[in-house]
């Protein structure tokens, strides 16, 4: 009789936690739920225009430690893929064009740090940007930031991740 007592108690026990995580499963975006956000070293030393601006925002307590954060945010050189060419026996190598290839400078990512989700990407093009170009609020964009000042891009990068953010935190059952 003990027994079944003390193994009712533990079921009960056990099952409690389980239920409250079944009700928090909902399929939020960590961008909303998001708190602490690593901001990794980028070109031009745009990080730390990033965590200014960042922080002026207010929604991420941006941070250089990648441990334990929320979000992490990254920017990658675009790969470009080396072609040779044979000239009197010996591999040169050859500048590959590509036809309606806009110069991409960089692309900055935000992933979930737990999972490794994409949650947000903006590629930097070195292009003027164009006269009143409003970009709708989306996971992918491109920036263009041709004669932009590393403070430039920064603002241009957490304007872009704001509106996105915003958008999601508008959207209904986001909360």
């Amino acid at each position: 009789m003990i027994a079944v007592r003390y193994s009712l108690l533990c079921l009960c026990l056990l099952a409690a936690p389980a239920l409250g995580q079944q009700a928090h499963t909902g399929k939020q975006n960590e961008l909303i739920g998001g708190k602490l956000m690593f901001v990794g070293r980028m070109p031009g030393s745009i990080d730390a225009w990033v965590i200014n601006d960042l922080k002026a925002w207010g929604r991420y307590k941006p941070t250089q430690d990648p441990e334990g954060v929320d979000l992490t945010m990254r920017a990658y050189a675009p790969e470009t893929r080396t072609e040779y060419q044979m000239r009197n026996g010996i591999p040169q190598p050859r500048e590959v064009k590509k036809k309606n290839h806009e110069p991409v400078m960089f692309t900055v990512t935000v992933t979930d740090w737990v999972t490794g989700q994409l949650l947000w990407q903006a590629e930097i093009i070195d292009r003027k940007p164009k006269r009143d170009e409003d970009l709708p609020p989306a996971s992918d964009v491109k920036i263009r930031a041709g004669g932009f000042s590393g403070d430039q891009i920064a603002q241009a990068i957490v304007r872009e991740l704001r509106k996105y953010v915003d958008h999601l935190a508008s959207q209904p059952g986001s909360r």
